[in-house]
């Protein structure tokens, strides 16, 4: 019988490590295949058999992105880090307060106005890309990276304080009253206590503004003109020709763009998940 059980729970252990390998494979294809096309030459990618495995292996593409063709992702890449960085820092030391705020401060109309929040991220940006090129032309953000900034936080505010809302809300209240007890003030309490306890939330709802900053690309177009002020996917945009499509190039600025997101989330994996999840199982 011992047997019989063993012999089924290995053939069903089998069965789903096949599944999950064939899903595997499904999702880290595409990835594989635009690394193997940046480093391919450009006869070989119009080639009538895709070549899956590269037979001649350079990096031109890359050479050439970074500093010698007339579209300098290294300035793009440096233009993306900054404004990303720059949207995480302000998102997490706005949201931390914001979302303390909402999970512990009761006040008049709070939860109306945690609703309108959530609302406004709800919204599609190219719903209010046109107000934000007007506001910014008037205030003198337009082809600034200080306008991006201003722009992606407005957008990632929101979720940012959805996410420290949900795990401050799991954070025993006592942790508090003992810190208070002790003299300390509510903002003390609050930086001593509650935020080193949520550096689950705060790694991944930090993450997810970086990811988003790096990947923008409508509000950028919206209000970014100057070449020199390009993100990364403005940058890519231009290999887009009415003559041709620079498809190796196009690869290689491709694997730039996600090297950096990758990274953290495979750094940072655990907090994300456990930052994620909090507040989702009530104990």
């Amino acid at each position: 019988m011992k047997r019989k059980l063993y012999t089924r729970k290995t053939i069903n252990k089998t069965i789903l490590y096949f599944f999950l390998t064939i899903t595997m494979l499904f999702f880290l294809f595409p990835f594989y295949w635009v690394v193997t096309t940046s480093i391919q030459p450009r006869g070989q990618l119009y080639a009538p058999v895709p070549n899956f495995i590269p037979k001649n292996v350079n990096i031109d593409n890359y050479i050439d992105i970074l500093g010698v063709g007339k579209v300098n992702v290294a300035t793009a890449l440096k233009n993306s880090l900054i404004v990303a960085i720059s949207v995480t820092a302000v998102c997490i030391a706005f949201g931390i307060f914001a979302a303390y705020a909402f999970a512990r401060l009761k006040f008049k109309g709070s939860n109306t106005i945690f609703v309108a929040l959530i609302f406004a991220q709800m919204l599609p940006p190219v719903a209010v890309l046109i107000p934000f090129y007007l506001i910014f032309k008037q205030v003198g953000l337009t082809n600034t990276l200080r306008g991006l900034v201003v722009m992606q936080t407005s957008w990632l505010l929101p979720i940012v304080t959805w996410i420290l809302y949900s795990y401050f809300k799991t954070i025993p209240r006592d942790l508090e009253d003992s810190a208070r007890i002790d003299g300390a003030s509510k903002v003390q309490a609050l930086l001593r206590i509650i935020v080193p306890i949520s550096l689950p939330g705060l790694v991944s709802s930090g993450v997810i503004c970086f990811v988003f900053s790096m990947g923008e690309f409508m509000g950028a177009m919206a209000i970014v003109n100057v070449n020199r002020l390009h993100t990364l996917p403005l940058a890519l945009a231009q290999f887009f020709t009415k003559y041709s499509i620079e498809y190796g190039k196009i690869t290689a600025s491709s694997v730039l763009t996600v090297l950096f997101p990758v990274t953290f989330v495979l750094i940072f994996q655990r907090y994300i998940v456990k930052g994620l999840t909090a507040g989702a199982v009530k104990e």
